[in-house]
């Protein structure tokens, strides 16, 4: 259904999913400890709710257009944004969170990816919109959800083309709170 990620867990300091990971990979020694960033239920078992509540806020789903358009342009990045499982693990690792409860965040950012490039979606400006609402603009561009992405999704890399286009648009201005002037 491309919804999972609900072994994922913190092993030796690093989110994975248990699922795809071998014990014998993590070394002698290990500590598995719940996810960061989320709030733990019970042992490992953590909230899922705040995920599905920053994909609701941000209206990640489909509404077509009433005409039929059978073709989907594919560029190499909205392949790997369909990739996304919704595990979560980028979120974890995202360091925004830690003082700012507000902003999408790198999962929510990455399923909206594809309704923006998608010419079969007819709430494409809506969505930006949301995007630039969900504050976008604060994404460090630290990689860490790239790099923890069990998927390879690249999370920072679809942030920032949602950024270009949101600057594009004009809906967007080049700075802005996260500026560490790396563009």
């Amino acid at each position: 259904a491309g919804i999972c990620g609900t072994c994922g867990v913190k092993a030796n300091q690093k989110p994975i999913l248990a699922c795809k990971t071998a014990i014998k990979d993590l070394g002698e020694e290990v500590l598995v400890e719940p996810l960061d960033s989320m709030h733990p239920v019970k042992d490992l078992v953590v909230e899922h709710g705040t995920l599905i509540e920053r994909i609701k806020k941000l209206k990640v789903w489909y509404e077509p257009l009433q005409e039929s358009l059978q073709r989907l342009e594919i560029n190499p990045f909205l392949l790997k944004s369909f990739d996304c499982i919704a595990c979560g693990l980028c979120d974890s690792s995202c360091p925004i969170f830690v003082g700012n409860s507000d902003f999408g965040g790198p999962m929510a950012f990455s399923r909206a990816y594809k309704l923006l490039q998608d010419r079969r979606h007819s709430k494409a400006e809506e969505r930006l919109l949301l995007l630039k609402d969900a504050h976008i603009n604060l994404c460090t561009h630290c990689k860490n959800c790239s790099l923890i992405c069990p998927m390879g999704v690249m999370p920072e890399m679809l942030i920032k083309l949602e950024e270009v286009e949101l600057l594009k648009r004009g809906m967007h201005s080049q700075g802005g709170v996260a500026d560490f002037g790396f563009f």
